[in-house]
């Protein structure tokens, strides 16, 4: 049985000239004086150059021709040796730029352990680079913890008011805050009572002289709500408070602009454009709103704090046996960490990290714009808009171009970099980005870990990433290896542990990524529209040649415990046409409750392989979304283990193991669907079904209740409950469901439900539960079985399954009871005629062997 893996978890420069030759009419004495000055300056220039460069050595194998060291108690007046080192990493970058031309071997630059806290954005460009085909290689000394961090500690904390404190802060804004090393919660709460939609707001796309219908958004009139909280029109800065939308796959957050009095009551007008984007794109559109956010009056639980930026006052309610004078308080002042960017032309190479922390961190955006998220953390674009003629005519940004969140380091136009070891962590945007020119690079042993957007993101989705302009341009050949990314979108749920766009030859090996909001990887953008000849929805630009994507290959990840809060996404999530590409190898288990959670080839996914998966305890393993295109029959998906289940003791010999995740889907067979019927099966559980909808399906027929056809043995509470469709919809379905709870814990119990024509009736241990008279004929039907819950994955079985058999006709309560007795005694005598389907989970295990395998060889190395 496959068993769960526990989860794992510049500054200065120094500049030296000498002079030439004596000036004219100078004495043969002045000019022999001046020779020895001029000697004299040599040598100490000499002298400052072996400062400068203090470990400098003859090129042999592998040894560093020069090797410089920062400590935080350094100094950048120091030369940089182990006896006296550099203060910044920003001047051992400067000192490497004075011997890195025609350099014959690695060059290091050795980190001691502690935070260096960045000013701004530590850069690297062209200059930077390592030559002769070595590298300049920037490394934590061994065993140490060395962290760049774009970081403020917060001091001077003075007691406030209800169990509040308060502190200066001299940083414009920022969106994150961490105590000590733990995220702690923007003040938010429940949406204003009696909320109502108000106002009247129009979008007009505005297209430069004879282009085609798309342009740049402009949005006219106001537009939020109104609510019966009249109080919250005295809130402290209205234009700082934010609303928070939970949509299926997107999770959208829209700045209020102000708040007016109305009567008792109050009118929130919402920050344009990015209101109308989020009513009115493509996909999902905001409605009610889930919470609201940043308002000092929200500040109600401990671990909460609020930031008035134009005070620039920080307050904080601490949690229990948190002492202010002594804990500490860190608030991201920098969007960027650290930025690698060369040109196409010209790019940066061949720079490594090693074993290095980047910390603190923020992203402005959605404190500045708004955040109306069309999939996966990208926004539409106001220059980029047209009206989309199918569905809603929603507004859509041309061949789906949008907008990424961008990440706190950076690599741009760049080849050969390297992350080894590195930490990324307590950062306000994703991780890392390797974007626009970026080949050959490589993220490798890496963990990220509280980002608030994705972990790594390769490529990009705009017209110069899909059809690059200059070849060089394309993302291609880079590789994310052996890393542990887990609790990323830990501010805005719709991110992703790794996020391809339109990409040549990405690796995505051997990483373990776990316990994420949404999907695990997701490769591919565009939905068919910018492949060659479009897609199935309509796009005002249609391109008559290929995207860049192809080559991926997404191998041996292991993935579990994905999709923990939005819908619609997988474990491995794809899009578009992807000539080349592989999904091979990967272990992926225990996803949800969001669905499907498996391998999940979306709308135009195209020429892509998957082979040697296994997927188990998840709502779909396999899922197609082939909207009108017909691309499916391009893919190859050939010998992987989906919907492995485990087996354990059972009433006769094994049984299924369900545990709210899994099910067996059996292809339909006209004889499972009969106008007459009945269905059994063993049950054993150890907590009966509760919540707002107790129930559990054990056995079903079409997709749900209100679909016609439909058939359903279920577990309602202590209950066993029956459903019969017979025409669709709500209004033709039937329930029959026992009283008194006769189903029990801990022990196996027989459920059965019957349709003689007339009569839905349910039975527990041999005996009548219930009887609901229908007096119609059912109908028929054409879709699959499932065994351990619902055909559209709606709801799971959680216990033990066993025996489960189907008959074409409606047993008595004297067979159904012949049959209770007959495997209560382990003996073969059940009832035979009219049995047209019988499971008893002898063998629906996978090869041990195989699925040992799989799991051996997927994950980190």
């Amino acid at each position: 049985m496959i068993q769960d893996v526990a989860d794992k978890q510049g500054i200065e420069s120094f500049e030296r000239t000498i002079g030439g030759a004596p000036a004219a009419g100078a004495t043969l004495e002045a000019s022999k004086a001046m020779k020895h000055v001029i000697v004299r300056g040599i040598i100490a220039t000499i002298a400052v150059a072996v400062l400068l460069a203090p470990e400098m050595k003859p090129a042999s194998g592998s040894e560093a021709q020069a090797k410089f060291y920062v400590s935080p108690s350094g100094s950048d007046r120091n030369p940089g040796t182990r006896e006296s080192p550099f203060r910044t990493v920003g001047q051992a970058r400067d000192a490497v730029r004075g011997v890195n031309r025609g350099a014959n071997s690695d060059i290091i630059v050795e980190l001691s352990a502690g935070t260096y806290r960045l000013a701004g954005p530590l850069t690297f460009g062209s200059e930077d680079s390592g030559t002769g085909g070595h590298r300049v290689i920037y490394r934590a000394a061994p065993g140490a913890m060395t962290v760049i961090s774009g970081g403020r500690v917060v001091t001077g904390w003075q007691p406030d008011t209800g169990g509040r404190w308060k502190a200066k802060v001299d940083v414009p804004n920022f969106r994150q805050l961490y105590v000590n090393g733990v995220r702690a919660v923007r003040a938010r709460g429940p949406i204003p009572a009696g909320l109502q939609q108000w106002g009247s707001q129009e979008g007009v796309i505005t297209s430069p002289a004879g282009n085609p219908p798309w342009g740049a958004l402009e949005v006219h009139g106001e537009a939020g709500y109104r609510t019966t909280n009249g109080a919250i029109a005295g809130w402290k800065n209205p234009a700082d408070i934010e609303f928070g939308y939970y949509n299926s796959w997107t999770h959208m957050i829209c700045r209020i602009q102000r708040i007016d009095r109305d009567g008792d009551g109050a009118i929130i007008v919402m920050a344009q454009p990015a209101f109308y984007l989020a009513t009115h794109k493509a996909g999902t559109q905001a409605g009610t709103p889930d919470y609201v956010e940043n308002a000092l009056e929200l500040l109600d639980q401990p671990g909460e704090w609020y930031f008035d930026r134009a005070q620039r006052v920080l307050y904080y309610m601490p949690r229990p046996g948190e002492d202010m004078a002594k804990t500490e308080v860190i608030a991201p002042a920098l969007e960027k960490l650290v930025d690698i960017r060369g040109t196409l032309d010209n790019p940066v190479h061949d720079i490594q990290f090693e074993g290095i922390t980047f910390a603190h961190a923020t992203w402005l955006r959605p404190s500045e714009f708004g955040h109306p998220d069309t999939q996966a953390n990208f926004i539409p674009p106001l220059d980029n808009c047209y009206v989309e003629p199918e569905g809603q005519r929603a507004l859509g940004s041309v061949n789906g171009e949008c907008l990424k969140s961008p990440a706190n380091v950076v690599v741009d136009a760049a080849k050969g970099i390297r992350f080894e070891g590195c930490t990324f962590t307590h950062l306000g945007g994703a991780g890392i980005d390797l974007q626009h020119g970026a080949q050959g690079n490589e993220v490798d042993r890496c963990r990220f870990y509280d980002i608030s957007g994705s972990g790594v993101q390769v490529g990009d989705v705009l017209r110069e990433d899909h059809h690059p302009s200059d070849p060089r341009g394309a993302v291609k050949g880079n590789r994310i290896t052996n890393s542990i990314i887990t609790r990323i979108g830990a501010e805005y749920q719709d991110s992703v542990g790794v996020f391809c766009g339109y990409t040549d030859g990405t690796v995505i090996a051997h990483n373990e990524i776990f316990d994420l909001p949404y999907t695990g990887i997701s490769v591919g953008w565009g939905w068919g529209m910018p492949d060659a000849g479009g897609g199935a929805y309509a796009s005002p630009k249609v391109w008559d040649t290929p995207t860049v994507s192809g080559n991926n290959r997404i191998e041996y990840n292991h993935i579990h415990h994905v999709m923990r809060l939005r819908n619609d996404g997988g474990a491995i999530y794809t899009l578009s046409r992807q000539p080349g590409t592989i999904v091979r190898g990967n272990y992926i288990h225990n996803n949800g409750p969001g669905g499907p959670g498996g391998i999940y080839l979306d709308e135009g996914s195209a020429d892509i392989e998957v082979t040697g998966n296994a997927v188990s305890a998840v709502a779909r393993a396999m899922n197609y979304n082939d909207y009108a295109q017909g691309r499916n029959s391009t893919c190859r998906e050939h010998d992987n283990l989906f919907g492995i289940v485990s087996t354990t003791d059972g009433i006769i010999g094994r049984a299924l193991h369900c545990d709210g995740l899994t099910c067996i889907e059996v292809p339909h067979k006209p004889e499972l669907d009969t106008p007459l019927l009945t269905v059994e099966a063993w049950v054993k559980i150890n907590k009966f079904p509760s919540g707002w909808d107790p129930r559990e399906w054990v056995v079903c027929k079409q997709a749900n209740e209100w679909d016609n056809a439909n058939y359903s043995l279920l577990i309602d509470r202590n209950n066993v409950s029956a459903y019969l469709n017979i025409g669709g919809g709500q209004a033709n379905c039937f329930n029959s469901v026992s009283t008194g709870g006769p189903v029990r814990l801990n022990t196996w119990c027989q459920i059965a439900m019957t349709y003689d024509g007339d009569t839905l009736k349910t039975y527990c241990d041999g005996k009548e539960a219930s009887a609901t008279r229908i007096g119609k004929p059912r109908t028929i039907g054409a879709s699959p079985l499932t065994l351990g819950g619902r055909l559209d994955r709606y709801s799971f079985f959680d216990g033990d399954l066993d025996e489960v058999r189907i008959y074409s006709r409606a047993l008595s309560a004297e067979e159904i009871g012949r049959n209770y007795a007959a495997v209560r005694a382990n003996k073969p005598e059940t009832v035979r005629e009219g049995l047209v389907g019988h499971w008893g989970f002898e063998d629906v295990s996978a090869p041990q062997a195989t699925i040992d395998r799989i799991i051996r060889e997927a994950g980190p190395k």
